[in-house]
């Protein structure tokens, strides 16, 4: 293959890989920022206003143009949602980036298989180094944490599921700048991450080695 038709092909590659994710980015943050509430004169509901407020901030501020904030009960279940899938994300990023420079927990994941931790490596790749037992293991953690030990309980503000020991804050300006920085790194992981996803399996390749770090 020639050099001018090697470079022809990595320049499509990246030139689709563009295109992927700001496709996906684009979809992502209609859908997250449809989450955010309108701010109109609407029917007081029992979730408060400052809960209807949280995400609303510079620079996109209100996006909701299909009015899917009109039902409480499907605000409260997409907020509830957009929480969680935030937090996933942002452990999913931190999952993704460590392994590629160099952090891996010490010891071997399965003795038994003769598996090391720094041996799994990161994203799609990882799947294939992990023995079927664990993933498992991680599917039954995943599905305890989801109903039992972080199930999101009638009358607790979205989110919050972590018990006594949860960290709240009294002060109504810390908190609700608190929540707005989680919704919105929330918002950000989820795009880093779809982007990171899209960009291995157009690219074959880690982030950090796309960039020649």
């Amino acid at each position: 293959i020639s050099e001018g038709a090697s470079r022809s092909s990595i320049s499509f590659l990246w030139f689709i890989n563009m295109k992927l994710s700001a496709l996906i980015g684009a979809t992502l943050a209609i859908s997250a920022y449809g989450f955010a509430p309108q701010q109109s004169a609407r029917q007081t509901t029992s979730l408060s206003m400052d809960q209807k407020e949280l995400g609303v901030t510079q620079p996109a501020l209100l996006f909701d143009p299909l009015n899917m904030m009109e039902d409480e009960k499907n605000f409260e279940r997409r907020r509830i949602s957009e929480i969680k899938h935030g937090r996933i994300a942002m452990m999913a990023v931190m999952g993704n980036l460590a392994p590629q420079f160099g952090f891996h927990f010490p010891g071997y994941l399965s003795t038994s298989a003769g598996v090391k931790f720094e041996d799994v490596g990161s994203g799609f790749a990882a799947l294939k180094n992990v023995p079927v037992i664990g993933l498992a293991q991680i599917l039954l953690f995943a599905g305890i944490m989801e109903t039992v030990q972080w199930a999101q309980k009638p009358g607790m503000a979205p989110g919050d599921v972590g018990g006594e020991d949860w960290v709240r804050y009294s002060d109504p300006e810390v908190k609700k700048s608190k929540l707005n920085k989680e919704l919105n790194n929330g918002r950000l992981a989820m795009l880093a991450i779809t982007g990171l996803m899209v960009q291995e399996q157009v690219m074959g390749c880690g982030a950090k080695e796309y960039m020649g770090w």
